[in-house]
């Protein structure tokens, strides 16, 4: 009987009782939402989830990928991710923290590249592995190396690097969204951004929502709010976006959270340009999260100022939420939209 990747995933993590970690990055975030997790297994993952306050668990540990804090596990879990550089860190630290007899447990699709990644692992390491296709993914299985002298190139994935593009300087990593790019549409959302301003009262507080590397919030660096905050539920993306904004000498508050799901303030001025590729799909639900908690967040005076890819039918999803929405820019494939109440 041939099973789906997740079904698969979720019957590996329970099926045996030994001691177990499961690294979980955004393509598995909802599978391990849903799923029954049991007490031999401990989960690391790099994305704030809704189970970090409903049941704080010493079993659930969130941080960028960082294993050393961890002793030995007979079993590591790892669906591969969909940057490289954060592959080739997780595999490193992964057989570094695996006991004598254990193994290290890869997934994913052919197009994921897992056949050469996992090729790549088993010469570097010199470890005997098995590859088998289960229906349309592959699992690999990889043994403890005798020695960890050797390692995969992550790219010095742990570090922010300073980066340069379209004349903006900014520290970004691999893993975060857009990470090595100035996004075209949060420049257009900028560019609108001085014009709209004008038509404001008032602008005291900003909300950047889904943040990044903090570039939208970095670029109303001009306007004299008191009180900014930006948030993401990306590990990473946390950590840039506090650096870019100290280097401006910008004072944000920057919170790890669910497209501000655990926000309780109302802001002036919203941010945001919402990402719809959610690990290796398109979230078609993840818009209107957003959408939702932006309405939550706003007064009647508050302006929304989100931009999308032109083909995002943001205006039939926002009605549900505002009651004036008005594009305000098109432009090289990407439209503003202003939203209020």
């Amino acid at each position: 009987m041939k099973h789906s990747l997740q079904d698969y995933l979720v019957n590996l993590v329970s099926e045996s009782a030994k001691p177990t970690l499961w690294v979980v990055d955004e393509s598995t975030l909802p599978l391990y939402e849903n799923a029954r997790i049991p007490n031999h297994v401990t989960v690391l993952t790099n994305r704030y989830t809704p189970k970090n306050a409903i049941s704080p668990d010493s079993k659930l540990i969130v941080n960028d990928f960082d294993f050393s804090q961890f002793n030995s596990f007979e079993r590591i879990i790892y669906r591969i991710s969909k940057e490289k550089p954060l592959v080739h860190h997780c595999i490193n630290q992964s057989l570094q923290h695996l006991t004598d007899t254990g193994e290290l447990i890869l997934i994913g699709e052919k197009q994921d590249g897992i056949k050469s990644i996992a090729k790549h692992a088993l010469n570097t390491f010199e470890v005997d592995g098995v590859t088998k296709k289960q229906g349309s993914f592959y699992v690999t299985h990889i043994g403890k190396p005798t020695s960890c002298d050797s390692e995969l190139d992550t790219q010095h994935y742990t570090n922010l690097r300073k980066l340069n593009a379209d004349g903006q300087t900014f520290y970004s990593k691999p893993g975060i969204f857009g990470w090595e790019k100035v996004d075209q549409g949060s420049t257009l959302l900028l560019k609108e951004l001085p014009r709209l301003a004008k038509h404001m009262k008032h602008i005291n507080s900003i909300l950047d929502l889904g943040c990044g590397w903090g570039y939208l919030m970095c670029g109303t660096q001009a306007l004299n709010a008191e009180r900014r905050v930006a948030t993401d539920n990306n590990a990473a993306a946390i950590d840039a976006a506090k650096k870019n904004c100290e280097e401006l000498s910008l004072t944000v508050d920057v919170v790890l959270d669910d497209c501000g799901s655990n926000i309780k303030e109302k802001f002036d001025l919203i941010l945001c340009n919402p990402p719809f590729h959610q690990g290796f799909s398109v979230e078609n639900t993840l818009l209107e999260k957003f959408l939702k908690n932006a309405s939550r967040m706003s007064r009647r005076s508050t302006r929304c100022l989100f931009v999308v890819n032109q083909f995002i039918p943001l205006d039939k999803v926002a009605d549900k939420y505002f009651s004036e929405i008005t594009l305000s820019k098109q432009q090289n494939g990407f439209k503003v939209w202003q939203l209020k109440h």
